[in-house]
Parts: structure tokens; C-alpha cells; sequence
């Protein structure tokens, strides 16, 4: 064979693999998580309080409340989040609207059962 042939040879190789990669198998598509929240509620947890307070004014520019969340620890931080949000961010333009007090039984590590506070605060548009 010749130079020009072996040149050939190989690329006509390259080509029968071109549709072989083709063939493979598509990747699967990404999973879809499905919101396990109501609309308008946000979880106060462990993240900075200006983190929930932008995230409830992102959620009031779309509704006309919002409710947020909490247990145990993080009740001061949901107070904190809607006293920044009503006199900060506010500008009179938001009130607590309702304020739920409340008790969970959660089971610990070893089987104790152990009552936590609840706080649900909701944040509404004046009119």
C-alpha cells in the first residue's frame, strides 16, 4: 500500500466510528425534584438572616404573603427576618399579618421523645 492509501484506510477507520458513537446511549435526564413546600413559605434555618429577608421580598413582589417558618433555635432568626423585612425593606409597606405559636413531638437518637417551639410568622402587603 501506498502512503495515500494507508491515509485513506485510516480515515474511512475513523469514519465506521463516527456512527458508532451515534449509537450511545443518551445520558438520562436530570432528576425533577417536586416542591415539598407550600407556595409562599420560606424555612428559616441556619443561613444569615438577610438570606431569608431577600428571599421574602422576592416572595411579597409575587404575592401578598408570606409565611415563615421555624422551630426551636432558629424562632429568634424568623423575628429577625420579619422585623428587618417590615422596618428595613418595609418602608410601610408590610405588616404581621399573624403570628402561630406552636409544639412538635420529635423522636431523638434513642428513642426520647422531645417537644420543640414552633413559630410560624405571616407577613402581608398593606393595601
Amino acid at each position: 500500500m501506498t502512503k495515500t492509501s494507508k491515509k485513506t484506510d485510516e480515515n474511512s477507520d475513523v469514519a465506521s466510528e463516527a456512527p458508532q458513537e451515534e449509537k450511545r446511549v443518551a445520558p438520562a435526564p436530570a432528576q425533577t425534584f417536586q416542591r415539598r413546600s407550600e407556595p409562599n413559605v420560606i424555612y428559616i434555618g441556619k443561613k444569615g438572616v438577610m438570606a431569608y429577608v431577600l428571599s421574602a421580598v422576592l416572595q411579597l413582589s409575587q404575592s401578598q404573603f408570606v409565611i415563615l417558618k421555624s422551630r426551636g433555635r432558629t424562632i429568634s432568626a424568623a423575628v429577625d427576618v420579619s422585623q428587618v423585612l417590615i422596618n428595613r425593606f418595609g418602608e410601610g409597606k408590610f405588616f404581621v399579618k399573624e403570628v402561630k405559636l406552636g409544639t412538635e413531638v420529635l423522636q431523638g437518637s434513642e428513642g426520647i421523645s422531645r417537644n420543640v417551639s414552633t413559630m410560624d410568622v405571616v407577613v402581608a402587603k398593606k393595601n
